[in-house]
């Protein structure tokens, strides 16, 4: 029998999910954009790129906060890497660094 999950827990691996869902569609996104044929939507795929780099960073920040406030728990931890990964992903978008 599978042991009961506590609804705490539940809930943040869904946080922990919904982050990593969003960061996906949002690179993406960025990618396909700043790899476009036209000067207009690579401006835009590149100022979008660094808004989104801009708030992981900021989620970054919170989680590092947070951390050292009141000790290191492992869902901002694993925020904290998953924020400074995607930071990182769509930050070469806007150096135009595509794959």
């Amino acid at each position: 029998m599978l042991p009961k999950i506590p609804p705490q827990t539940l809930y943040q691996v869904l946080t922990v999910a919904a982050v990593v869902i969003v960061n996906v569609l949002l690179s993406s996104f960025v990618w396909r954009l700043a790899g476009s044929k036209r000067r207009r939507w690579r401006g835009l795929g590149r100022g979008v790129a660094a808004l989104v780099g801009i708030a992981n960073l900021g989620l970054g920040m919170v989680c590092l906060m947070r951390m050292l406030r009141y000790g290191p728990d492992w869902l901002w931890t694993l925020l904290l890497l998953i924020a400074f990964v995607f930071a990182y992903r769509v930050g070469g978008a806007t150096r135009e660094q595509l794959p």
